[in-house]
């Protein structure tokens, strides 16, 4: 009786982290439409590329910290396990804000004089750096509520999240304009809010003793750090290099049609994120447990939901796409359906490799996804180098599709059949 509330448990906050992810994702869509239907392609394209680049520094974040403290905590006592998230916090906390101060004079750098037509490349940067430091902590309250089980708790979180940016924006458009500045200043202000009141308990409860417990679960946390920093910094560069990649081969225009494409299709990867951040604990309990079946049926089920629902979304998207074309991307974003469906393949193949990473990742083997990284990402150079002058667009969207094919092959074939012969967490 106990494993079947158990089981329904699992499959209930499934559905809600699901729901949370769809609410993120609609906030997602609503901000790349309003750019695209009232600001120039150059501003969209702008945007994108600095929005890849938060998406890095939230990847290095989660890696640094978010992620092996998430298989660290997974497996020991409570009151340790709160030590552990009431510590970090504050290493979160240092860590976002470097990052963040970091990227103002890199920003600045990149926008340079092409700046024309921005308020100011500084006003920008800060705006930046500001939802960067504000996201950052955001993203830790919620992998500390997705470590406790609190998914109603994150969900209640990003709901508010949500509503405040939504009506950041009505106030942006009633009586002021949608620029980068405003648009990174709202979201780094409802992040703030939104999180407030977790972002003050995890602030209030900070200790900064070294009892020896703590001490070993630290070492092994940073163990875990050592090898995941690099491995997601190579993943990354591996799945976002083509926004900067097109858009130097292309220039900003190309980089704007590509992601008004992929906008399209973003409830799809939110939707597995949403998934593994709920299914990474008990993937590691099971792999701790050396309990297989256990993790083949979870693998199963996965693997066969989200391709239907992939399957499913992209036919709706390419029946409604005369429709969203008219009313919704405007005449300047026409003929994305060929991107559509190449976007549709790649993620396919993706969400079938992220469900092998996240067992990865849960069985602590990150220097085995960091060489996968390493080599990834010289394939990407190589392809993307011959694929994008040659094919354009579509030849950004193929080089991920072959490193995909290439990454899903290492993970299922090679990596995970050796952590279950050896069950070796590494880097520990």
């Amino acid at each position: 009786m106990k494993h079947v509330r158990s089981s329904k448990k699992f499959w209930s906050d499934s559905l809600l982290s699901v729901v949370d992810q769809g609410v993120l994702s609609a906030l997602n869509f609503l901000i790349g439409i309003s750019l695209i239907r009232l600001a120039t392609k150059e501003t969209y394209g702008l945007y994108v590329q600095l929005y890849a680049g938060g998406l890095f520094v939230v990847t290095l974040l989660d890696a640094w910290i978010g992620g092996p403290l998430t298989t660290v905590a997974s497996g020991v006592a409570s009151e340790l396990r709160l030590h552990l998230q009431h510590y970090y916090w504050r290493q979160q906390l240092l860590v976002s804000l470097a990052f963040s101060l970091f990227v103002i004079p890199v920003v600045v750098l990149a926008i340079g004089s092409g700046a024309s037509g921005y308020t100011s490349a500084w006003l920008i940067a800060v705006s930046f750096s500001s939802y960067l430091m504000a996201t950052g902590l955001r993203e830790y309250c919620r992998t500390v509520g997705f470590i406790e089980h609190q998914i109603r708790t994150i969900f209640k979180q990003d709901v508010a999240y949500v509503l405040l940016v939504v009506i950041g924006f009505g106030i942006l458009y009633r009586y002021f304009s949608i620029n980068l500045v405003a648009i990174f200043s709202v979201l780094a202000l409802a992040s703030v809010t939104s999180s407030a009141p977790k972002m003050w308990y995890l602030h209030a409860h900070y200790s900064s003793s070294m009892d020896e417990h703590v001490q070993i679960n630290r070492d092994k946390l940073s163990a875990h750090a050592k090898w995941a920093l690099p491995g997601a910094l190579m993943a990354w560069l591996s799945n976002y290099s083509y926004v900067y990649l097109s858009g130097l081969w292309l220039g900003v225009l190309a980089t704007a049609e590509l992601n008004a494409a992929r906008l399209l299709l973003m409830p799809i990867p939110l939707a597995v994120v949403a998934w593994s951040r709920i299914a990474r604990p008990t993937a590691g309990r099971l792999i701790a447990e050396k309990n297989w079946s256990g993790l083949n049926r979870l693998t199963l089920f996965s693997i066969l939901t989200i391709e239907l629902v992939i399957f499913g979304y992209v036919g709706c998207l390419l029946l409604a796409l005369p429709w969203l074309e008219h009313h919704v991307l405007g005449p300047q974003y026409a003929g994305l359906q060929p991107l559509i469906w190449i976007w549709g393949v790649y993620f396919a193949v993706n969400s079938a490799r992220w469900i092998g990473t996240v067992w990865l990742t849960s069985g602590g083997a990150f220097r085995a996804l960091l060489f996968m990284g390493g080599s990834a990402l010289a394939l990407v150079l190589v392809i993307s180098t011959w694929a994008i002058p040659h094919w354009g667009r579509v030849g950004a969207i193929i080089t991920l599709i072959v490193i995909e094919l290439y990454q899903l092959v290492v993970v299922w074939r090679v990596i995970l059949p050796k952590l279950r012969h050896t069950r070796i967490v590494e880097g520990v």
